[in-house]
C-alpha cells in the first residue's frame, strides 16, 4: 500500500500536465475561433492561467516524488555506511594488525561478520564472499546473531533436530 501512495505523486502530477495542456490547446482554439481581441481575452485569461497552473503543479508533485526517492536511497546508504564504519571500529578496537586481520587475543575466537549474523571463516555460506572479520565478542556487542549452519558462539547451544 505504501509503495502505491509512493508512485501516486508522480502519476498525479503527469495528469496534471496534461490537463493542463490540454486547457492552454483549448483556450488557444477558443481564442482563435474568435476576430477581436476583446473576445479573446476571456479565453486566455480562464483557460491560459488554469492550464499552467496545472503544469506548474504537476512539474512541483513529480519534483517532489524524486527528491523523496533520492532521499530514501541516500538514507538506505547511510545506514550502510554506519554499519561498517562499527564494524571497523569493532576491528579496530578488537586489535587489528597491519594486514586487516584482527590479532588473535586469548580465548577469542575469529568469525565473519554479515549483514545480519556472523560465521565461522569455513562456514559455506560466507565462502566466497568479501566480508569483514572480526572477533566473537565486537560481534556480540554489535549485535548480530550467530550462524544456524556452522554456530560460530559456543555461548549458544543448538537445539536437537
Amino acid at each position: 500500500m505504501r509503495r502505491a501512495w509512493a508512485k501516486l505523486g508522480g502519476q498525479l502530477g503527469l495528469a496534471c500536465i496534461g490537463i493542463g495542456l490540454l486547457l492552454i490547446g483549448l483556450a488557444w482554439n477558443g481564442a482563435a475561433g474568435v476576430d477581436f481581441v476583446s473576445g479573446q481575452i476571456p479565453y486566455l485569461l480562464s483557460g491560459g492561467f488554469l492550464g499552467l497552473a496545472l503544469v506548474v503543479v504537476g512539474v512541483g508533485l513529480i519534483v517532489v516524488e524524486n527528491s523523496r526517492k533520492d532521499r530514501s536511497l541516500l538514507q538506505a546508504e547511510l545506514r550502510e555506511l554506519n554499519t561498517a564504519i562499527a564494524r571497523l571500529a569493532a576491528a579496530v578496537s578488537a586489535g587489528a594488525g597491519t594486514n586487516g586481520k584482527p590479532l588473535p587475543a586469548s580465548g577469542d575466537a575469529t568469525v565473519v561478520l554479515g549483514r545480519t549474523s556472523f560465521h565461522r571463516p569455513d562456514c559455506r555460506l560466507a565462502d566466497g564472499k568479501d566480508l569483514a572479520e572480526s572477533t566473537l565478542e565486537a560481534a556480540r556487542t554489535e549485535g548480530l546473531a550467530p550462524c544456524r549452519i556452522c554456530n560460530p558462539d559456543p555461548a549458544v547451544v543448538p537445539s536437537p533436530s
